[in-house]
């Protein structure tokens, strides 16, 4: 009975370690995909948010403060495109 207790925590024991390795590498692709520009991605999220910017600017009734906050809608989308892309990239199978 004790050799068979002492195998199961040396089996969680070695399965923590490879969990800890794994997750150290999905860290690791994390930082390298963060650096990359993503070009082609944010461009497209830009496009996107200033076509919808533009579709609900085109609705309101004229103030400069609504145009203002309108105007971040575009980068929001772009950034937020831009991390769905690289948790894509990150939690894909290969």
């Amino acid at each position: 009975m004790p050799r068979a207790i002492s195998r199961s925590i040396d089996y969680t024991r070695r399965f923590h370690q490879v969990r800890e390795k794994n997750h150290l590498k999905i860290e690791q692709q994390k930082q390298i995909l963060e650096h990359e520009s993503h070009l082609f991605i944010v461009v497209l999220g830009a496009m996107i948010g200033s076509i919808l910017s533009i579709f609900i600017a085109y609705h309101l009734t004229p103030n400069f403060i609504e145009y203002a906050l309108l105007s971040a809608v575009p980068f929001a989308l772009a950034y937020s495109l831009r991390k769905v892309y690289i948790h894509t990239l990150i939690h894909s199978p290969e």
